[in-house]
């Protein structure tokens, strides 16, 4: 048996029993200067450009780009710090992923311009950092931020256009059933795009009677960009009633996505739900059905689910979910797709 362990340098116990840390060969990790986190974020960026056949203005806008986005993540870092109202004001690497993860969506057909890609970084600040923040002031502030950063980097790049409102991509601004991340026209547009898809939804699933006003529209582009990213999930709050279900069903409707919530009854215990999680693994993972798992606070009556939704979200693996016998049957069931993936 091998084990690798692993602690946090600012948070819990800094003293381990000496005991025990004699069975370990010990390595501090230290974080990545700005000058190691410029070439991992160039080569990334670069190499995508360069082999998605990119026009050759917007590749060399990509050093730059990954300059001011370092410089931005650092000013946000800086500046929204965690307070007891503000705890999840947590800025960390995996932020500064998700925004070159979102520019990497694009195609040729979003990026044709320096201008466009410059729009983009700006659109997944908002999306990654600014989606997080909780009051006016600091949403007025980060705004202000995102802007000034944009004019400094980008001293040459007309500024209106920079601005030029609706600010919003999304995987249907050419229309549902063609996921090609895009800059949405005009708010008629998307209006109209989700009000069609709103009509679909309601021909085969249970009539929902939404207005989609300007915020609705946002909130529905800012879902359906999250279930399309890999391992993507989000925590929606709001107060109750103001349609937190109704557009994560109408977001997940567009990307083609079904949804999946578990029934609570009398009894229901820690084994009915691994059951259910049973059932939802087979479905998307066996039979490659793409699924949306909502959970919603009313649906978690004890805190040891927390447990099993950390699991899930962390790792994807939830600890005796099936037995050794049906975990066989699930590796032959996946094995010719594996093998013809190439892995």
């Amino acid at each position: 048996v091998q084990y690798v362990s692993c602690m946090n340098p600012t948070a819990g116990s800094f003293t381990i029993n000496p005991r025990l840390l004699r069975h370990f060969c010990v390595f501090a990790c230290s974080f990545p200067g700005m000058g190691a986190l410029q070439h991992i974020y160039q080569s990334i960026l670069s190499g995508y450009l360069a082999t998605a056949n990119f026009s050759t203005h917007v590749g060399r806008t990509a050093e730059k780009l990954v300059t001011a986005a370092l410089s931005l993540h650092q000013k946000v870092a800086q500046t929204f710090l965690p307070t007891a109202v503000k705890f999840h004001y947590i800025f960390n690497l995996r932020d500064l992923s998700n925004i070159f993860q979102g520019i990497l969506f694009a195609g040729t057909d979003c990026l044709k311009a320096p201008v466009d890609l410059v729009r983009l970084w700006v659109h997944e600040g908002s999306r990654v950092y600014g989606d997080k923040l909780i009051d006016d002031k600091d949403m007025e502030t980060f705004a202000k931020m995102k802007h000034e950063f944009a004019k400094k980097f980008f001293e040459d790049m007309d500024d209106e256009a920079l601005r030029a409102e609706p600010l919003i991509y999304c995987h249907f601004a050419a229309g549902i059933g063609e996921p090609k991340y895009l800059a949405v026209p005009s708010w008629p547009s998307l209006s109209k795009t989700l009000e069609e898809a709103l009509e679909g939804y309601n021909e085969v699933n249970a009539v929902m009677n939404l207005v989609l006003f300007e915020d609705a529209l946002l909130h529905v582009c800012r879902i359906n960009r999250i279930l399309e990213s890999p391992r993507g999930n989000a925590l929606l709050v709001g107060v109750g009633g103001s349609g937190k279900q109704s557009l994560t069903r109408l977001a997940a409707s567009v990307s083609g996505l079904e949804v999946f919530q578990i029934t609570l009854r009398k009894g229901y215990s820690i084994t009915d739900l691994k059951a259910d999680l049973a059932g939802l693994y087979m479905k998307a993972g066996v039979k490659n059905v793409g699924t949306v798992f909502l959970l919603t606070d009313a649906q978690v009556p004890e805190e040891h689910f927390l447990v099993i939704v950390n699991d899930l979200l962390a790792s994807g693996e939830v600890p005796e979910l099936f037995p050794d016998d049906e975990v066989e049957n699930i590796i032959n069931a996946l094995r010719n797709e594996v093998k013809g993936s190439g892995l």
